[in-house]
């Protein structure tokens, strides 16, 4: 074979060309033995690793020229000067300084909550409660730090927003699970706006950075591809609604959800004896819970009641003369009790407590029992939880605890005891429906995050 020949196929095959009626086998057989040959394959290989891996020099980009005379199909965008484009849209908008000023309020106010609760201990860090508490607050401060960081640096937004959008949606389902429970109160769950808050407008400045580099100068793209410090229309819109669903949503469920003074369980078997616990929250955001009074209806008496001892309360049980004696094995019983008064303790805000009270055997003669309640506060207000509701109608403002009972069959016959468990179904389908509420919440919180986080990576 001619060097001439097999060097010019040596050529072709650097740059990727095929050579017509000629192998490469017969080739590489020549420069095995050719020396010749053999030193120019090597000195090429070399000249064409260097043209590859050497920089370029400074060169005039010439490709705005170009494209600014070249004949677009219809419908395609107009290529644009990114380098003039970024110039003129140097100066942020108005929308997205206030959502930084937004973001830095909310990092503050997060901050603030924790150092509240780190402060407001009366003996910090020597109960494993108290600790806990120093746990949670030490968390609060490093989500404001967070929210601080993203607020100095929006290139830092996406990265957080896996972070932000899953406690905000955790957070949200059991605060929602604890209403429905009675377990919490409003003003607590107002110390998570901040973070709420905290992560719409990280979603908004992470769905408006992208990855967080910008294009530099002297580079050329359409104008849907420059990263500015403006906000579109349609990204402020979809987060505006998708804040409103988050906050309003919580705002809404929590409102629903107010605590009530409850009896757990709300089902018990006619005949039975059952242990039933009076819930009881604090409503109030500046008094203590120092009363309670449970009255026990007289039309259908129970014949054995007994109060369990709640630490720091006293519990004073009134009876009162049946008109019609009841029938027990050891004889009739013409006393019942009437009235069970809880007194000397002292509930305070954010907290709840049960009073537990066995009894039996249960009514007979009707499938529900009212327990009249009245919570009396250290600041002299008094609620009357007295209400009851016609079936099928609204729940009134001040239920009175009611306790549904159902027939007795030969199933739960033989499981019923004096000492039932106190983990029995709950009286209410309501902290289903609050858990529900709290589960499309928090979806609707975590897809936030996601959605931005996914827009921004389809922009890339």
């Amino acid at each position: 074979m001619d060097c001439g020949i097999a060097r010019e196929a040596l050529s072709a095959a650097m740059d990727g060309e095929a050579v017509p009626g000629l192998a490469m086998t017969d080739v590489d057989r020549h420069v095995q033995g050719c020396a010749p040959c053999a030193r120019w394959q090597d000195r090429a290989a070399r000249i064409n690793r260097l043209a590859v891996l050497s920089p370029a020099g400074e060169e005039r980009d010439l490709t705005d020229e170009v494209l600014a005379k070249a004949v677009l199909p219809a419908g395609e965008p107009r290529p644009v000067d990114t380098a003039a484009l970024a110039q003129t849209s140097s100066r942020p908008s108005l929308l997205y300084i206030l959502v930084r000023i937004g973001l830095v309020l909310a990092a503050v106010a997060q901050a603030a909550v924790a150092i509240v609760e780190l402060l407001g201990q009366d003996d910090p860090m020597m109960t494993m409660a108290g600790h806990m508490d120093h746990e949670t607050s030490a968390f609060n401060f490093a989500i404001g730090v967070v929210l601080a960081f993203v607020a100095a640096d929006p290139r830092r937004a996406r990265p957080q927003l896996p972070l932000l959008g899953s406690v905000v949606g955790v957070l949200v389902l059991v605060s929602t699970f604890d209403l429905g429970a009675h377990a919490v109160g409003w003003n607590r769950l107002v110390t998570h706006i901040p973070l709420a808050v905290g992560l719409i407008l990280v979603a908004a400045l992470g769905s408006n950075t992208g990855s967080g580099t910008n294009r530099s100068s002297g580079t050329t793209g359409t104008a849907t591809d420059v990263r500015t410090r403006r906000f579109p229309m349609r990204t402020a819109k979809r987060l505006g609604v998708l804040g409103s669903i988050v906050v309003g949503g919580l705002l809404a469920v929590t409102g629903s959800a107010y605590a009530h003074v409850t009896a757990q369980p709300g089902t018990a078997t006619q005949g039975s004896y059952t242990k039933i616990a009076f819930r009881v929250p604090n409503e109030e955001d500046k008094a203590s819970t120092v009363k309670l009074e449970v009255t026990f209806p007289t039309d259908h008496p129970i014949a054995s009641v007994e109060v369990k001892d709640v630490p720091g309360w006293t519990a004073q049980i009134d009876k009162s003369t049946l008109a019609t004696p009841l029938k027990s094995d050891d004889g009739p019983i013409t006393e019942a009790v009437s009235k069970i008064t809880w007194s000397g303790g002292s509930l305070a805000p954010d907290h709840f407590a049960e009073f537990e009270v066995s009894m039996g055997p249960l009514p007979t003669d009707t499938d529900k029992l009212v327990f009249k309640a009245v919570q009396t506060y250290d600041n002299g207000d008094v609620v009357r939880w007295i209400d009851t509701s016609a079936p099928g109608g609204a729940e009134p403002e001040h239920p009175a605890p009611t306790v549904q009972l159902t027939a007795k069959n030969a199933s739960t016959a033989a499981a019923v005891t004096p000492t039932a468990d106190t983990n029995s179904t709950s009286d209410s389908s309501l902290p289903l429906a609050f858990g529900i509420a709290g589960i499309v919440i928090g979806l609707a919180a975590g897809g936030l995050a996601v959605a931005a986080l996914r827009r921004g990576r389809a922009a890339e």
